[in-house]
C-alpha cells in the first residue's frame, strides 16, 4: 500500500518537472507531497512524513504570494525544529537538509533554479528513500534526477 502513493507521488513529481512557470511548478509539487507524505508516514519515515507536509505549506504560500526572506527563514526554522525532533541517525536528516535547501531554492522564483534545486535535493532524497526502504521513491527519484537533467539542458539550449 505505501509503495502504491509512492508511485503516485513520483507522477505527480515528474509532471511537475515540465511546468512552465514557477507556480505551475510548485502547485504540481504540493499534490506530489500529499501522496509522498502519505507514502513516508506508511512506512514509518516521520522526518519525510512531516518535511512533506511542511512542503506543501510552503509550496501553496509561495505560489499564491511572493516569496519573500521572511517566509523563507520561517520555512527553515520550521524544517530545523522537525529535524532537530526526529534526528535518531545521519539518514533521517536528508529530508531536512533537502527541504532546507529546496526552500532556498524556490524562494529564487526562477524555473532554472527550481529545477536545478530539484536535482540537487532528489540526491538527497534518493538516499533518504534507500534508508527507509522506499523502492517507489528510490525509482522514482532515479527518474526525476534524469527528468531534471533533461530539462536543464533544454533550458540552457533556449539560452
Amino acid at each position: 500500500m505505501a509503495q502504491s502513493f509512492g508511485f503516485i507521488y513520483a507522477l505527480f513529481l515528474a509532471i511537475s518537472n515540465f511546468g512552465q512557470t514557477p507556480k505551475q511548478i510548485l502547485l504540481l509539487q504540493t499534490v506530489s507531497f500529499f501522496f509522498k507524505s502519505i507514502h513516508y508516514y506508511l512506512l514509518g519515515g516521520l522526518s519525510g512524513f512531516l518535511t512533506s507536509i511542511i512542503s506543501m505549506i510552503r509550496n501553496i504560500t509561495f505560489a499564491k504570494l511572493k516569496s519573500n526572506k521572511i517566509w523563507t527563514i520561517l520555512f527553515i526554522l520550521v524544517y530545523i525544529i522537525i529535524g532537530v525532533f526526529t534526528f535518531s541517525t545521519l539518514g533521517s536528516i536528508f529530508p531536512i537538509i533537502a527541504t532546507i535547501f529546496y526552500t532556498i531554492i524556490v524562494s529564487k522564483n526562477n524555473p532554472l533554479y527550481l529545477r536545478i534545486g530539484m536535482l540537487i535535493t532528489s540526491v538527497l532524497w534518493f538516499f533518504y528513500n534507500i534508508y527507509i526502504i522506499s523502492y517507489a521513491g528510490i525509482i522514482t527519484q532515479i527518474v526525476i534526477i534524469i527528468f531534471n537533467v533533461i530539462a536543464i539542458i533544454k533550458i540552457n539550449k533556449k539560452k
